[in-house]
Formats: structure tokens, C-alpha cells, sequence
């Protein structure tokens, strides 16, 4: 059964066309800030694009970038040039956009109905600027509660890769076989999301779809204005069928899950938070041992073992660990055991984020 919905933010819930907006974004910030700094700030957004990092959220990744173009500019100086844009030059690109009327109906119908709702927007840019477009759409968000919105600062991928959609279900407490996709973007919205198992809706025109000779297709297809008709009228998230687990969701469900799960665990007050990695660490290596025992293969060899490290590294190393040992897998053991004792995995993950929530919300 669908329960979360995640929703593309530009030319999805707002008329706002990608390739125009990023040149005139550009424009405006070559325009405000010095080119000692424009240029590097334009490598660092290109340098997040790629294998991302469950223990570095984009936006460490990108001023670690940042840092070597600076060359003697301070990074101080350049937030603070930065963080004036924000606030004097970025709202002036809304005159490109254009609000869509049936956006703030969808969002409060989907979330009358008891729907988790998501903010899917590519991690490139901090939480002002993504918070001024979702004003914008009529949806700002200190009206709509969504539970999540994904900007620069909270992510450790991006869109184009799977690993973005299961670390922002594992945020959400959601499952891909829970969760459908709405978004404009056929290889950042639906072939990704389609990877990762969930279900799609593309907001496109029927019959124009990319990549045709692909085995990835949509579950719908039409504008916002159809997803709505279809959602909200229709009962079609009702009787989308959940997609069966397959071993090539597996290796990006469980990076996903370790970011959500280290992303959340920096930003909860955890009050013994050593001894909760080596819990996890110690879990981990109990489950690759049933997952051994299940596929009945060799264990991961000696030199495939992390150093014994503690805290965040040991964790993501031992999860890499069992990662790579699966990927090395023989098809013919992908058992249904194994592929559920590798989703329990992914489960506890997600257990452990809500447990980390409720204990920050109690104390708050």
C-alpha cells in the first residue's frame, strides 16, 4: 500500500523550467558575487555529482571542494557573499517561475488522507533557497508540514542516483514498496526511483518517454493536473501494487538506509552515541553472517575487513563490507530468505532512525 509521497519541486509542483532557471541562477550569482568566487562555488556544485558519501552530507563535500578553489579567499568572506544572494538577489527569480493552482490542493488533500508527504528536490541547494521556491509554488513550509524536504545540507547523495531515494525513505520511516515518485525529470525522477523499487508517476507527455528501449517505465504519465485527477479522484495510489524486491535494489537500500541513519544520529541529541555505532557495528556483522550462512558462499576474505576503527568509519566500513560482499553474489543465490534478511537489514536501519527521533523529541 502507498503511503508516501515524494514530489518533485521544479516544473512539478512549481512552473519552473530546470535548464532556464539554472542559467539565470548562474547569471544572478555572477552578477553578485566577485569571479574570485563565482566560479570556484560552480566546480563545487559540479563536484557533489557522483558516488556521494554516507558519512558527508553534499554540503561538506561541496565546501571540501570549495576549500581548493578558494585559493586566499576566506571561507568566511564567501558565505557570507553567499548568504547575501540568498536574501537580495535570489527572490528575483521568481518572476521566471510560475505557481501552479492545483499544487496546494494536492498537497492538503494527500496530507488530509493520512499520506507522508516529501519534498524530492535535487540536493544542490541549501534549505533557503529550495524553502523560497517551495513559497513560490503557494506551498511554503511553515504551512504545509511536510515530512522532509531535501536540500544541500541535509542529503549525502543526489537525484541521479537511487541511494537519494532510499536515504530519503529511511528518513521518512517509509519503504520503496510504500512509496511513488512524482516528478518532470525522466532521468533524475524516474529511472532512479525505478531502481530503488518505487513506484513512478512522470509529469510528461504520454508516449514522449526516453530511453523507450529500456525496461523502465512510469506508472502514469501527465501533468500535475492528472496526478492530482488520478490521486485525489481516481483512487490510483490505492491500486498501485507494491513492486517485488530485487537484488539490484539491495546494495543502494542499504547505503541509503546508513546515511539516513548516520545523518540522523548528528542530528539528534544521541547521549551515548559511541556506544550506539558499536551496536550497530556489531549488528552489522552478526547479519553478514546469517546472510553468509543463507547464501552458503564464502565469507568476505581477511583483507576485505575494515581496521578496527571505531564510531561513524567502523560502522560504514563494516557496511560496506557486506555490501560489496553481496554485489559479488552469484544470481543463483538470491534466495527469498536472503533477499528478506538483507531488507530486515534496511528495516532495523529505519527503527533505529525513529528510535533516535522520538528520543530528541522527548527530551526537546
Amino acid at each position: 500500500m502507498i503511503t508516501t509521497v515524494l514530489l518533485d519541486l521544479d516544473d512539478t509542483l512549481l512552473g519552473n523550467p530546470t535548464a532556464q532557471f539554472v542559467e539565470n541562477y548562474f547569471a544572478a550569482l555572477n552578477r553578485y558575487l566577485p569571479a574570485s568566487m563565482s566560479r570556484p562555488l560552480l566546480d563545487a556544485v559540479r563536484a557533489i555529482i557522483g558516488q556521494g558519501d554516507p558519512t558527508r552530507t553534499n554540503i561538506q563535500r561541496f565546501y571540501a571542494a570549495l576549500a581548493a578553489e578558494l585559493g586566499d579567499v576566506p571561507p568566511e568572506t564567501f558565505q557570507t557573499a553567499v548568504s547575501g544572494f540568498y536574501r537580495q538577489a535570489y527572490p528575483a527569480l521568481r518572476a521566471g517561475t510560475v505557481r501552479r493552482p492545483i499544487a496546494r490542493r494536492l498537497v492538503e488533500e494527500l496530507l488530509a488522507r493520512g499520506y507522508t508527504l516529501v519534498v524530492a528536490t535535487n540536493p544542490f541547494f541549501p534549505r533557503d533557497a529550495v524553502e523560497q521556491r517551495l513559497a513560490w509554488a503557494g506551498v511554503p513550509v511553515d504551512e504545509i508540514p511536510f515530512a522532509l524536504v531535501t536540500h544541500l545540507e541535509n542529503m549525502h547523495f543526489t537525484k541521479e542516483r537511487p541511494e537519494y531515494y532510499e536515504e530519503t525513505l529511511a528518513r521518512v520511516g517509509a519503504s520503496a514498496a510504500q512509496a511513488v515518485m512524482v516528478g518532470d525529470d525522466w532521468f533524475n525522477d524516474i529511472v532512479p526511483a525505478w531502481r530503488a523499487g518505487l513506484r513512478t508517476f512522470w509529469i510528461g507527455t504520454p508516449g514522449t518517454e526516453p530511453g523507450t528501449a529500456s525496461p523502465i517505465r512510469a506508472d502514469g504519465c501527465g501533468s500535475l493536473d492528472d496526478f492530482a485527477r488520478a490521486a485525489l479522484d481516481e483512487g490510483w495510489l490505492n491500486r498501485l501494487a507494491p513492486r517485488p524486491t530485487e537484488p539490484q535494489q539491495i546494495a543502494p537500500r542499504l547505503l541509503g538506509s546508513l546515511a539516513a541513519l548516520i545523518g540522523t544520529l548528528y542530528e539528534t541529541g544521541q547521549s551515548d552515541r559511541a556506544a550506539l555505532l558499536a551496536d550497530l557495528s556489531a549488528r552489522e556483522l552478526a547479519v553478514r553472517a546469517r546472510l553468509v550462512a543463507l547464501a552458503g558462499g564464502a565469507p568476505p576474505e581477511p583483507d576485505a575487513v575494515p581496521d578496527p576503527v571505531g564510531g561513524v568509519a567502523r560502522l560504514a566500513a563494516e557496511r560496506q563490507t557486506t555490501i560489496d560482499w553481496l554485489r559479488r553474489l552469484d544470481p543463483v543465490a538470491w534466495t527469498d530468505e536472503l533477499l528478506a534478511e538483507a531488507e530486515r537489514l534496511a528495516a532495523a536501519d529505519r527503527d533505529t532512525i525513529a528510535r533516535l527521533v522520538a528520543n530528541d523529541d522527548r527530551q526537546a
